[in-house]
């Protein structure tokens, strides 16, 4: 393996400078810097990440805590454009990822696997932010941050749900609705309650009544808790004419029982997700939506993230932050007439 020392002896500059250049100090020139660095990748000079660690008393490694509830692991459609955007970042900077197991073969916890491994910062994302296994986590010294949750002594990273809750209400109330339910995720989580709280609050604010049985769970945020909450919806004797869906994913699957029974959007009923993923713009009609900046977010957190690790900086540890939503025009909501109210 090529070593420092090998590079210093063919450069003809020191040690201590050959070292500078790895690291992009200011004190050398450009022109020296460049011509190590040349240098370096023709002999294919590779950095000791071990050696590296034991001098800056650095891992150079982010954990990452990912429980996809959903079963879709990975293939989440929002939580993975995330988690890549946010692996990008860091890697820039030139910081590992380890994805922190629950189940390790020894045992212990994400506090105990942590400090096994060393680990600078943590992400959770897409977990049971509640379990006394995180908790315990939140409570130690080890900077986190989290994707679409607030607990104390942390960085949540979220979209603007107040924001992009109005922009869904608003726009059915443009297309003259005033019959709009609401299929929530779990009402108990970060989303799911914050959603469904703000949703309750427009409906109050713009005069409309709000129908309790207009509210339906759709828990896990999935298209089948959205098919059985449609059928429910369309089986009342005053059904709605619009219904703005927690996530993308229920709202195709209210459309997909809509149109099983019969129905047609947005004919018979106005639909609204709140994601942006791709699949709802590939489905015919087009899904109306609140898009979430994936990618925004993921390069927020590990802004933040590098920001508390970083031994010259000063980031608050914690921290609600707000991504922008933007509501994506497709062709599932009708303007009602007079005609038709």
């Amino acid at each position: 393996m090529v070593t420092i020392k090998d590079i210093s002896k063919v450069s003809g500059f020191s040690i201590t400078t050959v070292s500078k250049a790895l690291n992009n100090y200011s004190d050398i020139s450009q022109p020296t810097k460049d011509h190590i660095l040349k240098l370096c990748k023709e002999m294919g000079y590779v950095p000791n990440s071990q050696a590296r660690s034991l001098k800056t008393h650095k891992s150079y490694t982010i954990g990452i805590v990912f429980e996809e509830v959903t079963n879709q692991g990975l293939q989440h459609p929002l939580f993975s454009r995330i988690l890549e955007s946010f692996k990008r970042a860091v890697e820039a900077k030139g910081y590992d990822i380890l994805f922190l197991a629950r189940n390790m073969p020894n045992g212990g916890s994400y506090l105990q696997h942590s400090k096994r491994k060393q680990v600078e910062s943590i992400l959770v994302l897409c977990a049971d932010f509640n379990s006394a296994e995180l908790t315990e986590l939140y409570q130690s010294d080890i900077p986190v941050v989290m994707i679409d949750f607030a607990a104390k002594n942390t960085t949540n990273v979220t979209s603007d749900n107040k924001e992009g809750v109005y922009q869904a209400v608003q726009h059915l109330i443009n297309h003259n609705h005033t019959k709009i339910a609401h299929i929530y995720g779990d009402k108990n989580s970060f989303i799911g309650g914050q959603r469904k709280e703000f949703f309750e609050q427009n409906i109050q604010e713009h005069g409309l009544t709000l129908n309790e049985d207009y509210l339906k769970d759709g828990e896990f945020f999935s298209k089948e808790e959205g098919y059985q909450a449609m059928q429910e919806l369309m089986a009342l004797n005053n059904p709605p004419t619009a219904v703005f869906c927690a996530s993308d994913m229920l709202a195709i699957g209210a459309i997909n029982a809509i149109l099983d029974a019969g129905k047609k959007v947005p004919d018979d009923f106005s639909i609204v997700g709140f994601d942006g993923i791709d699949l709802g713009q590939l489905i015919t009609p087009r899904l109306t939506t609140i898009k979430q900046d994936a990618y925004a977010m993921g390069q927020l957190a590990a802004d933040k993230m590098l920001g508390m690790i970083h031994p010259t900086k000063k980031a608050k540890k914690e921290e609600n932050l707000f991504v922008d939503t933007m509501l994506v025009e497709g062709d599932t909501v009708k303007t009602l007439t007079k005609e038709s109210l």
